[in-house]
This record gives C-alpha cells, structure tokens and sequence, in this order.
C-alpha cells in the first residue's frame, strides 16, 4: 500500500520578518527607538558606510538578541551617479571619489580582496548576516553583472569561512527592474541558479514607480510576486515601507520586508547613468529632503509644513492623527517634537495589526479594511478647509496641495478597486508565501560578553 503525504500544513498565523534599515542619516535616532522600545522588531540592517560610527548601536542590539544584516552597498557604489553620495564611505568604495566599482574588482583574484574586505567586517563586527555584494541588473554600463554576482556569493562564502565567519550567513540581493523578473528565460535562468548559491533568504529591490500610484503596478508587481512562489527561499522585499509594504505583506506574495525611516523606502534609478552628485541628499538633514510625516490612515506622506498647514483644518487632527494613545500620546507636539518616532510607532502598529490576522484572510482583510480606510479618510480629506494664513505662513500653495489631495481621493478609490481584484485572485491560487525562519545569530549569546 502507498502512503501520499499531504503538504505540510501553513500555520494559522503565518510570521512576516521586518527589517529596519538603520540607514546612513537617521542610524542613531532609529538604534534608540530600537533601545527604548518603541521599534521591537528583531532584524536590523546596517550600512557598511556608517558601521563604524554604529559600534554602540551593534553592542546594544546584540544584547536585544537582535538579528544583524550587513548591507555592503556594493548597488550603490557601482553606479555612476550614486558612487560618490553617502555610501562612499565603505571601505572598499574606490579611493578615487566619485568613480563607481568596476567589474573586474568582482572577480575571482582581484587584488583589491574585496569580498575578503567585506568579510572581515562582517567579523570584526560581530554580524548575523551579509547581503551578497551585487549590482543593478540594469546597469547601461554594463550588462554582465548577473553572472558575476552569482560567482560572487560563492566567493564571499569562502572569504567568510576563511576569516572567521563560518556562522556568518548570506542573503542574495537581486536588484532589478520589475521588467527584469517578469522575463522568463531570466526568471527560470535564476530559479535554477539559486538552489545551488550558499544563501538563506532572497532580497529583491526593485526600482519602479511606488504601487500605491499606480493600480496597474501594484497588479504587474504582486502578479509577478506570486509567480516567484517556488522559489526555494523567504523572499524580502527592500525598500518596501508605508502602504506598499502593508500591500505585500497582507497579499502573501513575500515572507518580509525592510525599510528605513525616513530614507531607504523606495528605490528608483531612473537617473543612475547621470554624473555624479556632490552631495548625497537622501538622509534628511538640513539642507537634503525635508522631514516627512506618514499619515497612514491616508497611506501617504507629507513635508512638516504641510502637515501644519492641514492640521489647521477644522476635524483635521481626527482624521489625520492615530487613535492609539501610545502612537502619539502628546498629540500634534510628538510629531512636532519627534516626527521619526511617530512614523515608527505608527508603522509598527499598522504591521502588527496584519499579523494578528489569520494568513489566509490578510488578503481580504487588506482589500476590505485598510484600503476602505484609505478611501474613506481621502474623501473626508479632500474636504478639509486648511487656514489659508497657515498656508501663507509656512509658504506652502494651497491651491496645489487641496489639487493633491483630490488626486490622492481618485487614486485611493481607484487603488480599492484594483486590491479587491488582486484580493479574490490571491484566494483563489492559495498558496503563501514561503514562511520566513527564527532570527538568526552568528554567535551564541553566552560566548559573547555583550549578549
């Protein structure tokens, strides 16, 4: 008699990984919402270019047991135009400021020891994990990296297990466009590759513009997702945060996501060929980006000033502001006074609120209630009567932002519509995305005189 052995069962309450990138302007503030609690998400991602002024941050998270990735950013480094920004601080970024990373500094036997440099970091930082060193698919400089970067893992492997870091693991990162993975000779050349690469967990990061704008992306990139599923490996998605990474979460079509706060959301290279930036303006300080607010009930941000010209509004803080006491427990002076910390508290509620519903109804959770919520809180925005001295007084054009809000009305409902579809469709197929793993640690705690 043959015995068939059923698949093994999902469980009722399939676990997501959040990884919070640390990032290169706002490391600190980000490690001590980490320290004080307000983030408790295990899974950190550092930057090479900022890891040694993070020393005090990485003690304190390995005493959190806190699972740490290193991110070598080797995708920066190697574009023209992003080379001599912020991530220049690596180690191995080229001596020669504003020159980007060539090819051949990737292959095997290459006096630069590039992967050996990427190593001994690894070790003498004590991380859990390592992004491989890869480069954007769709270089214009260059169209042979993907054959490269798979070698290279191969190559990382060895210089970690040479230096020291045998318990060290690795995570492929496949940059791309969404053009890229969507192609089936590519699709079924690296299905076939990855079973083979010494990797834990797939990181995607790909550049196209944010779904939340666009019905038709959001379709194209979860339809694509979905279509990943055998892959073998928890897929995460970088640079995944706000309504985008709440989106794919609740579609099961990924195991995780990672994002900053404030930078490290999106991820676009639609000018990477261009010459290089003196100065990197992605971290938010004065004189970068403005700050911005993250109204999640909207599913949208907005510039401080803008955030005070609506609050002017009558009704505006009910709409606006979180309910939840502990998101904001002084009301508009905590986003005034700390507006990282709300975006954090805020974002974690919202992923915890995903979490506590059951695997299979995420999707129709996500279409029903949150994207309802987005809808509605549009219509009754789009209807906010700002102060127009506010306005005037923080030089913001009224007339432009009430025309923002309307569009954001019209896409909103638009955008309700499409993650219904997607919502029946996700049901329909069944299947999940592959459960990610426990946190990883490199070390045990109690060989380590900091865990």
């Amino acid at each position: 008699m043959s015995v068939i052995q059923f698949p093994k069962q999902k469980a009722v309450f399939q676990p997501f990984a959040h990884f919070v990138r640390l990032g290169e302007g706002s490391y600190r503030r980000v490690a001590d919402l980490i320290a004080a609690g307000t983030l408790t998400s295990k899974r950190v991602v550092i930057d090479a270019s900022k890891a040694a002024h993070q020393r005090d941050s990485i003690e304190m998270l390995r005493g959190r047991e806190t699972e740490i990735v290193l991110d070598p950013r080797t995708i920066e480094l190697s574009s023209r135009q992003k080379c001599g920004g912020l991530a220049s601080s690596a180690p191995w970024a080229s001596a020669e400021k504003g020159i980007p990373l060539a090819p051949d500094l990737f292959r095997k036997g290459h006096s630069t020891d590039i992967y050996g440099q990427i190593a001994r970091m690894c070790v003498e930082f004590g991380v859990d994990a390592v992004l491989a060193p890869t480069q954007f698919l769709g270089d214009p400089g260059f169209d042979g990296w993907y054959r490269i970067n798979v070698e290279g893992c191969e190559l990382l492997r060895s210089a970690l297990d040479e230096a020291g870091g045998a318990n060290i693991r690795i995570d492929y990162l496949l940059a791309g466009r969404l053009g890229d993975l969507r192609q089936p000779d590519f699709q079924r050349q690296f299905l076939s590759d990855l079973p083979s690469m010494p990797v834990d967990n797939l990181w995607l990061r790909l550049s196209m513009s944010p779904i939340e704008n666009s019905p038709t992306n959001a379709q194209r990139l979860i339809g694509t997702l979905a279509g990943w599923h055998n892959a073998g490996a928890p897929i995460i998605m970088d640079y995944a945060g706000g309504l985008a990474g709440e989106a794919l979460l609740s579609m099961n079509v990924v195991s995780g996501i990672a994002h900053g706060f404030g930078e490290q959301t999106t991820f676009n290279t639609s000018n990477w060929n261009d010459a290089p930036k003196e100065r990197d303006q992605e971290d938010g300080k004065k004189g970068g980006r403005a700050q911005r607010i993250s109204v999640t009930a909207l599913g949208r941000t907005f510039t401080s000033k803008e955030m005070e010209v609506l609050l002017s509004a009558h009704g505006a803080r009910s709409l606006l502001l979180p309910t939840e006491r502990h998101i904001a427990p002084n009301g508009v002076q905590d986003i005034q006074t700390d507006a990282r910390r709300f975006n954090a508290a805020d974002a974690e509620h919202r992923l915890r609120a995903i979490s506590k519903i059951p695997t299979v109804d995420r999707p129709e959770f996500f279409a029903q209630t949150r994207m309802r919520e987005v809808a509605s809180t549009a219509k009754r925005v789009e209807q906010l009567n700002p102060k127009p001295e506010v306005a005037k007084a923080n030089n913001i054009d009224l007339v432009k932002l009430q025309k923002r809000l309307a569009d954001q009305r019209k896409k909103a409902d638009s955008m309700r519509e499409t993650f219904e579809d997607i919502a029946t469709e996700r049901k329909a197929q069944g299947y999940l995305a592959k459960e990610i793993g426990s946190v990883r640690l490199a070390v045990p705690h109690k060989e380590t005189g900091t865990r």
